[in-house]
């Protein structure tokens, strides 16, 4: 018999991380943060 699982919502995720939409979130963030320091650094050096 197969027991019948229930797919885990937390599966894959590191340990500090409660649920996707907060993984997105920091995934998100980061990217926007990259972007405006990047931004910030091709004006100054311009």
């Amino acid at each position: 018999m197969m027991d019948s699982q229930q797919p885990n919502e937390t599966e894959g995720l590191p340990p500090f991380i409660k649920s996707w939409r907060q993984m997105y979130r920091i995934v998100i963030g980061t990217l926007l943060v990259l972007m405006v320091l990047f931004y910030v650094m091709m004006k100054y050096f311009e």
